[in-house]
């Protein structure tokens, strides 16, 4: 019998990451963006480790950034674009998910020192990793 190359082998080795970032908002509608170490503003997200379920990677990023809860993802992503990674420069699939959380009480890590509730417009005043801020406004119009 003939040996079958599994789909999976050599999945390890791919180019690109995927990632998984959680659009949470407040009770205003604004959305959390969360300032890691480098600097940087950005909406909490991770990558997805091999065999993980999204959601579940969803579940446990939040949890290792904000330790917050999470009480429902949506089903679906809202949002799906390509960018390139500024540490790798290699491409990122991000899968942009609607999060509600359980509190807002956050204990702050490496990758989550301080949150801060923003809109789109109030977005440009922060050090924002892209597109996010193209996301947001894309978010807010599809809303009105």
């Amino acid at each position: 019998m003939r040996h079958m190359k599994s789909s999976y082998e050599g999945v390890q080795d791919c180019f690109y990451r995927v990632s998984a970032k959680a659009f949470i908002r407040d009770e205003n509608w604004k959305f959390l963006i969360c300032l890691s170490d480098d600097g940087y503003w950005d909406i909490p997200w991770g990558g997805i480790d091999h065999w993980e379920d999204i959601h579940e990677a969803l579940r446990r990023e939040i949890m290792e950034e904000m330790w917050i809860p999470t009480k429902s993802i949506s089903a679906q992503p809202i949002y799906v674009y390509m960018t390139e990674s500024t540490m790798t420069r290699l491409p990122i699939c991000c899968l942009n998910y609607n999060v509600i959380i359980e509190h807002y009480n956050f204990i702050p890590s490496d990758e989550c020192r301080e949150i801060q509730f923003v809109t789109a417009q109030e977005a440009k005043n922060y050090k924002l990793y892209t597109p996010n801020h193209q996301v947001m406004k894309e978010i807010e119009k599809s809303e009105a």
